[in-house]
């Protein structure tokens, strides 16, 4: 009897092995297949459904609508492209730099557009559009010499052209001098000192403009909480000319608001503190209707690339590469212009900015002295006595 149950023992035991044995080489191929299958899907490519057709739409554009949508007319879009292509390459499988370029003209022509829509719209993923909009920027970045303080020749020609440009004009001004604020998201470091006063987070762009709304001078990236002043006392251009190395034409004046120190060579209007006189009244007025000009190309500034109303953007370099590309694109633009093609001051001959030594101001470390900048501006102020 008792052999008899260690058979039946036996038998039950091999029976649960095999069954043990069975699951689990089912279960073995079942995960398997699923591995397969989900490697299988993984390595598809995905299909999103897009607007298939923009490259065929593009060169359909009626020319306004086209300056609407890229804010440059096409023969403009055609030189900014042979500008750019020598510092362009498009390895094999990218996008080419026409269609690199009409995406990121899209993209800072428009408050806030994401990569998601962008993506959506020209045809392209997320990550390709994010790849593109940054190597172009970086590309149009390499076209700084559109934006260049000019020679002494040149600058006796940006004197005569604001001269001409009021009725009333105030003389010997060879650039407008401001600062203004792009917004931008909290930054994850430092914050509170890009905390304007007026309770955003900003980054500055301090700019000198001539009288046909084209950047002299850039000095893009302090925090907002700083002044203006300070902001200007540490750009290049101000230690350049207090040092020497960069000349002005002789007489030749700034004009900036009365954020700015007084100097030689940087005439701020009086402070308005309920007891200034006639004289001094009509100085300001007169400055303050030359001094609009770099209100106004700020103005077309932030019109043309509506990105700068915003900047959806966190890392804080990006956000002024993005400035700067957008400031050369001012530039390329306003002077592609067929009406201002002829005051183009970058197409001087070389031995002719360099024959007017004897009309610049050598100046010494101690210009921006307020003393000096008070004697001038009093000076300034007996022209328009009549």
């Amino acid at each position: 009897m008792n052999f008899l149950i260690n058979i039946a023992i036996d038998n039950f035991e091999s029976s649960d092995n095999n069954l043990l044995l069975k699951y689990g080489k089912n279960r073995k191929q079942h995960f398997l297949r699923k591995r397969k299958w989900f490697l299988a899907e993984i390595s598809k490519k995905r299909t999103v459904t897009k607007m298939i057709k923009v490259w065929k739409t593009i060169p359909l554009y009626h020319d306004d609508t086209y300056f609407t949508h890229f804010r440059m007319t096409r023969e403009t879009f055609a030189d900014l492209k042979n500008a750019l292509e020598p510092f362009w390459s498009t390895p094999h499988g990218e996008y080419s730099l026409e269609h690199s370029l009409h995406m990121t003209l899209w993209k800072l022509s428009n408050s806030r557009v994401t990569y998601r829509e962008l993506a959506d719209r020209f045809n392209v993923g997320q990550g390709t559009a994010h790849k593109l909009f940054l190597k172009t920027i970086k590309t149009i970045c390499k076209l700084k010499n559109e934006i260049c303080w000019p020679s002494v020749l040149q600058q006796k020609k940006i004197m005569e052209n604001f001269q001409t440009s009021r009725v009333n004009s105030f003389p010997f001004v060879v650039g407008c001098l401001d600062g203004t604020h792009f917004k931008i998201n909290t930054p994850q470091t430092d914050a509170i000192s890009y905390y304007d006063r007026k309770g955003n987070f900003s980054v500055i762009m301090q700019a000198i403009c001539d009288s046909k709304f084209c950047f002299l001078d850039v000095f893009i990236g302090y925090p907002g909480s700083c002044h203006d002043a300070n902001v200007w006392k540490n750009s290049p251009l101000y230690k350049g000319i207090t040092s020497g190395q960069i000349k002005l034409a002789k007489d030749a004046i700034i004009l900036a608001d009365s954020a700015y120190p007084v100097s030689r060579y940087l005439i701020a209007p009086f402070r308005d503190n309920g007891h200034l006189s006639r004289e001094e009244k009509q100085f300001n007025y007169y400055m303050s209707s030359t001094r609009v000009f770099i209100e106004q190309t700020f103005g077309i500034f932030r019109a043309k690339f509506k990105i700068l109303n915003h900047i959806d953007m966190r890392n804080i370099e990006d956000i002024s590469t993005v400035i700067l590309a957008c400031a050369i694109l001012h530039n390329f633009v306003q002077r592609s212009n067929p009406v201002h093609s002829e005051d183009n001051h970058t197409s001087m001959p070389e031995n002719l900015e360099n024959s007017n030594d004897h009309d610049m101001i050598e100046l010494p470390e101690n210009i921006n002295d307020t003393n000096e900048g008070i004697i001038r501006r009093n000076n300034l102020k007996m022209l328009f006595i009549s």
